[in-house]
């Protein structure tokens, strides 16, 4: 080699597994790698990550699964609405379910009062509450999942450094690409260790020629001036540039405190607004609508945007008018008033929302109307018929079709027109009949008398002849008196009433006693078998043959009192079992005489349910 010609240039030398140099005398650089403790194959390490942004909802569950929504800033409401920001056709879903808003950084989640409920990570939300990443909602059937990938990353491949130039070598590009290990920089099993470590310089063993050494000059004295120079005025500039950023970091900060203060007053309004309309529903939840609406017109002057205002000012006007139509039909009720009760459900809208008070006042309406139906049956047979009629004609007012309403109602009727009817005009005094004084005589006593004189007319009048023949039956079985069974004291009693036209003789008073006895031991005897029936007509034979029979007496009240407990509890039987009720009813009528009321009350229901 000649002075003054340039240096003889190395070739780059590149590292192998045995540390020469690679076949084929490549003069590019291989890329960095790293190796196992165990002298294992390379393994290359993984580029460094790069973040990507976004905000997002996605629908893992319900018809709209697979639907992404992306969020940006503002408020977003979610339901079953076509008008709402975003929709989600889904019938589980209420028509406005849940509000999305940006707060400060971050979002915030609340109901807006769904009628199914919204569950945040499986718990119920019942207030505002701020949302993560990989939250889930749920909205009936619709599930939700919030993506906040802000602070997400995805790998990204960052690209190789440029191999070296070959025109140029120096000691970096022939240094070997690896090196062995630092002590405790690798893990054990091979696993992957720090960047390797830049090789110590090697010794410079190479003959330099004297001329070279002798071409390097002094430095120059004008060039270390204008370095100084350039030094102080980069020092200038970079001390400028540092107090510019503080002057610019004390503004960001003043920014950043009227910033917060302005989201924590922007809060505070927002949890005042919401804490009156949460007032406002827990109003509304009680029935209280008249002071709901005061809370949402409130509520209106305040925020007059407010999302769910006109759905719920709507619903409360709506229900204002039937809350007031509930009340007095509850005021009704209680003043025992049941058609002005009814009156007022009947204004109720049918799609009130108040629907369980209106099903508790129409089933007290039902009892109370059957409890005035008992007791307009009790003030009839009291016979205080005006009472017993108008409570009837309250409780049709409210129930036309109450049966046993009608029933009381159309007794009272005729009974009150009986009462209310004129006097019948007053007869006129027949003549005596020719038999007249027979008659009298009879009935005084005198059977022979009384026979001689129908004797006198016989001739004369059919009637006087057929009255002496009845005349004599009687005083042939009265002779024989103390031997007559009942069969033949009934005849002779008989008689003793046909002959007397009903008023009765002195005549028949013993054998009247007679007659008593022997029906009322027949009476007694039947009663206490259970035969009410034949109990009831041999007890009246014996109040017919002697009126004053304690005995009989004493068996009649009770059987019409029997009769009466069991047409109370026939009566309780028509309505659910018909088929059990009907022979009781003929019971009643088998204990009853014909004229008793009851007996009358019982073939009325008798006749019905056939």
């Amino acid at each position: 080699m000649s002075n003054g010609s340039p240096p003889a240039r190395r070739r780059p030398t590149t590292d192998t597994p045995s540390g020469g140099s690679a076949s084929g005398g490549s003069t590019s650089q291989r890329p960095s790698v790293r190796r196992t403790a165990t002298g294992a194959a390379p393994v290359t390490r993984p580029a460094p990550a790069v973040p990507v942004m976004g905000t997002k909802l996605v629908c893992s569950a319900g018809p709209a699964a697979g639907s992404e929504f992306a969020l940006e800033e503002g408020e977003y409401v979610i339901g079953r609405a076509n008008d709402n920001p975003i929709c989600i056709p889904d019938t589980s879903v209420s028509r406005k379910h849940v509000l999305i808003r940006r707060v400060g950084g971050g979002w915030e989640v609340s109901d807006l009062g769904s009628g199914n409920g919204t569950l945040l990570n499986g718990e119920p939300l019942t207030t505002e509450m701020p949302l993560s990443h990989s939250d889930t909602l749920t909205l009936g059937d619709t599930e939700l999942t919030f993506n906040d990938s802000s602070n997400a990353t995805m790998m990204m491949p960052m690209p190789s450094a440029p191999p070296p130039r070959p025109g140029r070598s120096s000691t970096r590009s022939a240094a070997p690409a690896a090196a062995p290990a630092a002590a405790g920089g690798e893990e054990e099993g091979g696993a992957l260790a720090a960047a390797p470590r830049r090789p110590p310089p090697r010794p410079d063993t190479r003959v330099r020629s004297t001329r070279g050494r002798a071409a390097v000059t002094p430095a120059d004295p004008a060039a270390q001036q204008r370095k100084k120079r350039l030094l102080i005025l980069t020092a200038a500039v970079f001390v400028m540039l540092v107090g510019v950023l503080a002057v610019m970091k004390v503004q960001q900060q003043r920014n950043a405190e009227v910033e917060a203060r302005k989201a924590q007053l922007a809060q505070q309004r927002r949890e005042e607004i919401d804490a009156l309309f949460q007032e406002a529903k827990n109003l509304i939840r009680d029935g209280k609508w008249a002071d709901a609406k005061a809370r949402l017109l409130e509520l209106q002057e305040v925020e007059p945007g407010y999302v769910q205002l006109p759905d719920y000012l709507a619903r409360v006007e709506k229900e204002i008018p039937n809350q007031e139509a509930l009340d007095a039909a509850e005021a009704a009720l209680n003043k025992d008033q049941l058609g002005g009760a009814a009156a007022s459900l009947a204004k109720v809208g049918k799609d009130t929302q108040l629907f369980e008070k209106v099903r508790q006042l129409r089933t007290s309406l039902k009892d109370k109307a059957d409890k005035r139906v008992r007791d307009a049956l009790a003030l009839l047979e009291q016979k205080q018929l005006d009472q017993a009629k108008a409570i009837t004609d309250d409780v049709l007012a409210a129930d036309p079709e109450h049966r046993d309403a009608k029933v009381i109602n159309e007794q009272a009727a005729r009974a009150i027109a009986i009462r209310d009817a004129p006097p019948p005009p007053p007869t006129v005094k027949e003549a005596p009949k020719p038999w007249d004084q027979a008659v009298d005589r009879f009935r005084d006593g005198d059977l022979n008398g009384a026979v001689a004189m129908a004797n006198a007319c016989a001739s004369k009048n059919s009637q006087c002849k057929t009255l002496m023949a009845q005349m004599a039956d009687f005083g042939n079985l009265y002779k024989k008196l103390e031997d007559l069974d009942a069969k033949g004291l009934a005849r002779l009693l008989d008689l003793d009433k046909k002959i007397t036209k009903g008023q009765g003789s002195k005549l028949s008073r013993n054998a009247g006693t007679r007659a008593a006895n022997i029906f009322f031991k027949t009476a007694s005897a039947a009663k206490a078998s259970g035969q009410y029936g034949r109990a009831m007509d041999n007890a009246q034979r014996a109040l017919q043959a002697d009126p004053g029979h304690t005995g009989a007496k004493n068996i009649v009240d009770e059987l019409r009192q029997k009769a009466k407990d069991l047409y109370l509890f026939a009566y309780s039987l028509k309505d659910s079992n018909p088929e059990d009720a009907v022979p009781k009813f003929r019971e009643v009528m088998a204990m009853t005489p014909s004229d008793d009321e009851t007996h009358q009350k019982a073939k009325t229901w008798v006749e019905k349910l056939k």
